[in-house]
């Protein structure tokens, strides 16, 4: 009776401790799960920083928050309820189904619930968008189903950093998704810095300094363990930490400091700069090498565009040609490589805050105007197709911001109609154009120009001057002595044409005689000789610039017809940017050639060739010329394969996504069996390979318990050679003599048999659970009764006999060692091969 008095406080005490001990595992528990779900949204915030200039737009907010807030809720139950990896693999993709389309296309959602059509785009952009992504012009807001790479990295990176951070071992670990994020931003972003720097910098900054602060935590765990005293924490953790803090933010500041003031001198290559554009320039024919079929009899008068809210005199843009190789002047440069000749589709809207000059909002409709080349009015903005093939116009239209021009990939039609938003230029006088310098655009030098050029520059600018003096003076020249002919009806004999021989024929004839399409050549090859980056530019305004007869206009629409087709010249100067110049002269009676004063420029040599003999029949169109093929009409085939590539791809992309969890567990038990079998000690083999027979009974259910020897594991496992398998492993274990090779080869054969075995009576589903099972790979959170982990708390233990290993060699912070024994290992001790069996 008194020793069971006595016994009562003592009984109190440890009920008290237990109920204590457990309440503080709680309490660190959920200040680990809380302050890793917060530190990993803070790296997820940081790294979504950089996807701003690929979006700029609200809707990215959206989809951001709703990815972050969707991963951790499946990250924390799979972390509560000790989920395995292939269920909350299958979570996330159904959260992802769930709550994609709502954030990532908006546009085909019903309220807050997805439709078909948007589970198609959402699962196809998986595979497809981020290709689209890298050729589409930013920001691209949330256009179509761009959101998706955003909305998926986001959602998987915040499902895999919460999980890391509230699961595993290491948390601090869990920045990496958020480094992969930011990376995924990189790639597919602009060219230019831009906020890059600084988030890499900061992103940096915080991934080191959380795995730093949760090093001095482990170490201080250690240390108290160890020595079997408490640990200041400040000590410890916090005074280390706040050093390698302030180490890690002067380096930051320092390499910010050094990026922005010694910036990269060549442009950062990412994606986009190097990803095949949906449209090449180079596969299309010149527009101006079609200048003359607009003047022919049956088009002179036929309506071309409808253009409501031109300003008078206003000209309506067709192409911007800036690479002229002595036979065409064409879009996009030698290789199509040059800015000319790289097209973006723009999904919101351009950049056009540093353009000053007037506001107009005009809208267009085609009548009888054909070809890719989109008409447009000054510096484009916005554009929004109207009409029956709004959605056909709008997912094939790309824009050139370098030149302004724009096209309709399959060309436009009667059915066109569209509005722009645009800023029209303001323009220099001719006065104050006499005072431009040359500029510093980027335009291909022209190949092939006739001396000619060279020595009526020299003839009209005689009088030397400023540079845009001498550039004034030789338009005029071509203004006051050109006289304008198309070559058709009645008109004096001109040939089409824009070559080398033709501009040659223009300047050294004793009677200059030509239209827009070669005045505008003969000025823009003036311009480039003089040292102005040119272009030539095609397109409509009233009356030609040749004086004719101008369009008809009502109620603020202007009816633009083939007669009014025309071609000037831009120059690019210091003060006011690309200057568009109209050097063609008006439309006057052209004198007989007897008449005229010989021109004070003679006929160089040159090796152009001479224009032919026979005059050219005015009634036919000139063919155009060009470099390059038509590309051939794909066959039935191709189409249907092509059609129905998009589908099947994201088919695999979704199966990929689901099987790719299990994969991952099929991996590493293959390579801890590899790393088993592959062991540098006979002993360490046979030790591993009885392991590789423990983790198959595991997987198929069998009830291990943890504590207990090989043979008491094997008693009731299904299955055949479970006992030798035991009965070999101690007699190799605890023999007095060294394990012999072949032991472990024949330890293994065994074992393979034993496993095999285990496979007998199962159905295909039960075989599949037991390969994908987590079971064996999982890490028990306890290595002995009654005792808890030394990592999960900062407060000693009472040392222990074995507390580093555990009894069949475990080490207790980390896996099985299968090195074969330590220095001063004693063998035969019971211990060593008891614990986890």
């Amino acid at each position: 009776m008194s020793a069971a008095t006595e016994d009562a406080p003592r009984l109190r005490t440890r009920r008290t401790d237990r109920r204590g001990d457990r309440r503080a595992e709680r309490r660190r528990g959920a200040l680990r799960t809380a302050g890793g779900t917060l530190a990993t949204w803070l790296v997820l915030v940081v790294a979504s920083t950089a996807w701003w200039p690929v979006h700029r737009d609200a809707s990215m907010v959206t989809a951001g928050v709703t990815a972050v807030l969707a991963g951790t809720a499946v990250a924390l139950a799979g972390a509560l309820a000790r989920l395995p990896a292939a269920v909350v693999g299958a979570l996330t993709v159904a959260v992802f189904a769930l709550t994609g389309v709502p954030a990532a296309v908006p546009d085909r959602a019903v309220g807050i619930l997805p439709t078909g059509a948007g589970l198609v785009d959402l699962f196809a952009g998986v595979a497809l968008d981020w290709k689209r992504l890298v050729t589409v012009s930013l920001p691209v807001g949330s256009y179509e189903s761009l959101l998706v790479p955003y909305f998926v990295t986001t959602l998987v990176a915040t499902v895999v950093g919460v999980s890391v951070a509230t699961r595993a071992s290491r948390p601090e670990l869990a920045s990496i998704p958020g480094l992969v994020l930011f990376a995924a931003a990189v790639v597919v972003g602009p060219s230019r810095l831009d906020v890059a720097l600084a988030t890499a910098v900061v992103l940096g900054g915080i991934a080191l300094v959380w795995a730093l602060t949760a090093r001095h935590v482990r170490r201080a765990v250690s240390v108290a363990t160890t020595v079997g005293a408490r640990v200041p924490v400040w000590r410890s953790v916090l005074r280390p930490a706040l050093v390698g803090t302030g180490t890690i933010v002067a380096a930051a500041v320092v390499a910010t400091g050094l990026g922005l003031v010694a910036p990269p001198s060549v442009g950062r290559t990412v994606a986009r700069t190097d990803v095949v554009k949906p449209f090449d320039p180079r596969d299309e024919l010149s527009p101006l090498s079609a200048f003359r079929s607009y003047e022919e009899p049956g088009q002179a008068d036929t309506a071309q565009l409808r253009v409501t809210g031109l300003p008078e005199g206003g000209f309506v843009r067709i192409a911007t040609l800036d690479t002229y190789d002595g036979v065409v002047y064409r879009v996009g440069g030698d290789d199509g490589a040059s800015a000319s000749g790289t097209f973006e589709r723009v999904p919101t809207s351009v950049d056009v805050r540093g353009v000053r000059g007037t506001d107009l909002e005009v809208a267009v409709a085609v009548e009888g105007y054909r070809g890719v080349w989109l008409p447009t009015v000054g510096d484009l903005e916005t554009v929004t197709f109207r009409g029956s093939d709004a959605d056909r116009d709008r997912g094939a239209f790309s824009y050139n911001r370098t030149t302004g021009t724009a096209v309709v990939v399959g060309g436009v039609d009667a059915d066109t109609r569209y509005d722009l938003r645009a800023v029209l230029p303001d323009q220099p006088t001719d006065d104050q154009l006499a005072s431009a310098r040359p500029g510093t655009a980027t335009v291909p030098n022209p190949t092939g120009v006739p001396d000619a050029v060279r020595e009526r520059v020299e003839a009209t600018s005689a009088d030397g001057g400023s540079d845009g003096a001498r550039l004034v003076a030789a338009i005029e020249s071509l203004k006051r002595t050109g006289y304008v002919s198309h070559g058709v009806g009645d008109d004096r004999a001109s040939r089409s044409g824009h070559g080398a021989d033709r501009i040659e024929e223009l300047l050294t004839a004793p009677v200059m005689i030509g239209d827009q399409e070669q005045y505008a050549v003969a000025a823009a090859l003036m311009a480039r000789q003089l040292g102005f980056p040119s272009r030539v530019v095609m397109g409509f305004t009233a009356g030609g610039d040749s004086g004719a007869a101008t369009s008809s206009g009502t109620d603020g629409t202007t009816t633009f017809r083939g007669s009014d087709v025309t071609a000037r010249v831009e120059v690019d100067t210091e003060q006011w940017g690309w200057v568009m110049i109209d050097p063609n002269p008006v439309v006057r009676d052209i004198p007989d050639e007897q008449d005229q004063t010989p021109q004070p420029v003679t006929r160089p040599e040159t090796v152009v060739p001479p224009p032919p003999v026979e005059q050219q029949d005015q009634d036919q169109q000139a063919p155009p010329q060009s470099d390059r093929d038509t590309p051939p009409v794909q066959p039935l085939w191709l189409q249907v394969l092509l059609a129905a590539l998009p589908w099947v791809l994201a088919t695999l992309g979704f199966v990929a996504l689901v099987l790719l969890p299990f994969a991952v567990v099929v991996l590493c038990k293959r390579l801890r069996r590899r790393r088993r079998r592959r062991a540098p000690t006979p002993r360490a083999r046979v030790v591993g390979a009885w392991d590789e027979y423990r983790d198959a009974l595991v997987d198929r259910g069998h009830d291990v318990v943890m504590a207990a020897t090989r043979r008491e594991a094997v008693t009731g496992a299904p299955g055949e050679g479970g006992i030798g398998l035991a009965a070999l492993a101690d007699r190799s274990v605890f023999g007095p003599g060294e394990v012999e090779p072949g032991t472990a080869d024949r330890m293994w054969s065994a074992t393979d048999e034993a496993i095999t075995s285990l496979r007998a009576g199962r159905t295909r589903r039960e075989r599949w659970r037991a390969a994908v099972s987590l079971r064996s790979l999982r890490r028990p959170a306890v290595h002995r009764r009654g005792g808890r982990a030394a990592v999960d708390r900062l407060r000693p233990e009472t040392p222990e006999a074995g507390a580093g290993l555990g009894g069949d060699g475990q080490d207790r912070r980390g896996g099985r060692d299968y090195d074969g024994p330590k220095a001063g290992e004693r063998r035969g001790r019971p211990s060593e091969d008891r614990g986890e069996p």
